[in-house]
């Protein structure tokens, strides 16, 4: 249950301490952690530290919580992130190899059956998540009847389980919560990959049915707010929502996503249908952070920025939305690189323009995301046999010292040459705007950028590179 760093957004509580009878009370919480990526871990309740939770000398932790709040917890080790269930009496201990993360996490003591349950339930959700693409070129009534079969399985094992282990209505909520939203996002991402942006104006081919869970959608559940599933399926609702009125005003008939036509009426859209502030705020939020990171024209960055100005009501998001923006401003097309200092797999740090000395691709990974990882290393080993003539920089951002990194690439037979990490990543990455793992920075001889937020998996990035060529 880990996330592109679309995932660290959401650390998260679904039922506080409500009653004197049974909503507070004591829990313990310790475990074991193989191969750490440094001496501690965080424990959260409600996007809030519990307590930063230090490895012993055999890399183990514990902690007695005297006054819990029963409701979903989250632990963070090594930028890596995993969710549980904390309630009244539970003594819980886990043990964890940070080489295969969530695949290795397993559950021990009073309160692990319904921690290792909602783990299995992720992996294998996750595991569906890899074939969706395939299960996508399926015509429309053929997934359709994949999907629904697929959740009606993880609905019967569900009830298998209530009937062996008898749960709280906590457990119940987030089992249920987990799979629906889960094969909900699917069908609302379906459009985009079936009919892909060329024919996706024949959306409204899609069976009468096919949307039929959207009315029991609750777009104000305060008890769900900050629960990632919910927010995985709400983003691509609300994309396809705008669809509609996106191929009414422009009269395309071709889709495009970076449209301030269709990015406007997803803003409005959010706003118009969602009341609870704390949801609203997070969608606006990180739809206009997803539309500005990737615009190519100041002035449709002006007016989605101003359209967001108006209806956000968090002064943090705002802020944040605020220096992005003016960040972006830096880094448009014809300005310097800003000045950076990265480090080397020698430990001697360097300020990033000193090491252009010919036109640049540099480009970013994080150990939370490994096949981009791994998928874009092995990409540019082809660019950099036919495009000789330019420099590739990979740098990994992530916060940890040294040894991490260079672990990760001698695991995977990655060349050391080229290689760097931010002295400082959490600056870094807000000089540079780095909110997508994805993103791809060019720059010329003359260490001007020539592309700010380029990606070197789609069809355009050749084209980029042609002409720096």
């Amino acid at each position: 249950m880990k996330h592109l760093i679309i995932f660290i957004l959401f650390l998260v509580t679904l039922l506080g301490c409500k009653t004197e009878d049974n909503s507070c009370g004591q829990a313990y919480f310790g475990g074991e952690i193989i191969n750490p990526n440094n001496d501690y871990l965080v424990l959260y309740d409600n996007a809030a530290p519990i307590d930063t939770l230090y490895l012993d000398e055999n890399n183990r932790f514990s902690i007695n919580i005297e006054s819990l709040n029963s409701g979903l917890h989250s632990f963070v080790h090594g930028g890596e992130y995993q969710i549980l269930i904390l309630e009244p009496n539970d003594s819980i201990m886990l043990r964890l190899n940070t080489v295969d993360f969530d695949e290795s996490l397993v559950f021990t003591g009073r309160g692990s059956k319904k921690n290792n349950y909602l783990i299995d339930l992720y992996l294998s959700l996750d595991s569906e998540d890899k074939m969706m693409y395939k299960f996508s070129k399926l015509a429309p009534e053929q997934f359709q009847n994949k999907i629904d079969s697929l959740r009606q399985n993880k609905y019967n094992n569900l009830e298998v389980y209530d009937e062996n282990y008898p749960n709280t209505e906590l457990f119940n909520k987030v089992a249920k919560a987990s799979i629906d939203f889960s094969y909900y996002a699917q069908k609302e991402l379906y459009p985009f990959r079936y009919y892909g942006n060329y024919k996706l104006i024949e959306h409204n081919s899609l069976p009468k049915d096919f949307y039929a869970f959207r009315e029991t959608i609750n777009y104000n559940d305060e008890e769900l707010k900050d629960f990632y599933p919910y927010y995985n399926f709400l983003f691509p609702h609300f994309n396809n929502l705008a669809l509609d009125k996106y191929f009414e005003t422009t009269n395309d008939t071709i889709f495009d996503r970076n449209s301030i036509h269709y990015n406007l009426n997803k803003i409005h859209l959010i706003d118009s249908l969602v009341n609870n502030k704390a949801i609203k705020n997070n969608l606006l939020k990180y739809a206009t952070r997803n539309f500005l990171s990737y615009c190519k024209t100041v002035e449709d960055s002006d007016v989605l920025y101003s359209s967001y100005i108006e209806k956000s009501t968090d002064s943090e998001h705002t802020n944040q939305i605020t220096n992005l923006y003016n960040t972006l401003k830096k880094l448009r097309p014809g300005n310097k690189f800003p000045d950076v200092e990265i480090v080397n797999n020698k430990n001697e740090t360097y300020n990033i323009n000193t090491i252009f000395n010919k036109p640049t691709v540099v480009y970013f990974w994080t150990k939370a995301s490994k096949n981009h990882f791994k998928n874009s290393h092995k990409k540019v080993l082809g660019l950099k046999e036919a495009y000789p003539n330019l420099n590739f920089i990979s740098i990994n951002i992530n916060s940890d010292g040294s040894s991490v990194w260079k672990r990760l690439l001698k695991e995977n037979n990655f060349a050391m040459d080229n290689e760097y990490r931010f002295r400082n990543p959490v600056a870094a990455k807000k000089i540079l705007a780095i909110n997508y793992i994805y993103k791809v920075m060019i720059v010329n001889k003359d260490k001007h950028i020539v592309a700010s937020n380029a990606n070197m998996f789609s069809k355009d990035f050749i084209k980029i590179l042609n002409k720096l060529k």
